[in-house]
């Protein structure tokens, strides 16, 4: 019967290069959520995105609430408030 022989673990990379540098980096800082293709950092991204716009929609709601709240223009000129309206419909 054979005897099996296990490298060790550096070995693969030759002598002294068990903390060789050249190996892939992973991107840091704003090139990490820039080119992500990691689906938890793709979650991430699409969670602070959902929070950002649902915070961003309930203050044009506010402001759109608030200047119904009487008769006339008090707030925001008539044609913000259309652009405020469409925009947070988008939203």
């Amino acid at each position: 019967m054979a005897e099996s022989y296990a490298p060790p673990a550096h070995a693969a990379h030759g002598p002294g290069r068990a903390h060789a540098h050249d190996h892939d980096h992973k991107p840091h800082g704003w090139r990490r959520w820039v080119y992500a293709t990691n689906p938890k950092d793709i979650g991430t991204m699409y969670l602070v995105f959902a929070c950002t716009m649902f915070f961003i929609g309930g203050a044009m709601a506010m402001v759109i609430r608030a200047e119904l709240f009487k008769p006339g223009m008090q707030l925001v000129d008539p044609q913000l408030f259309n652009s405020m309206t469409t925009m947070h419909a988008l939203i």
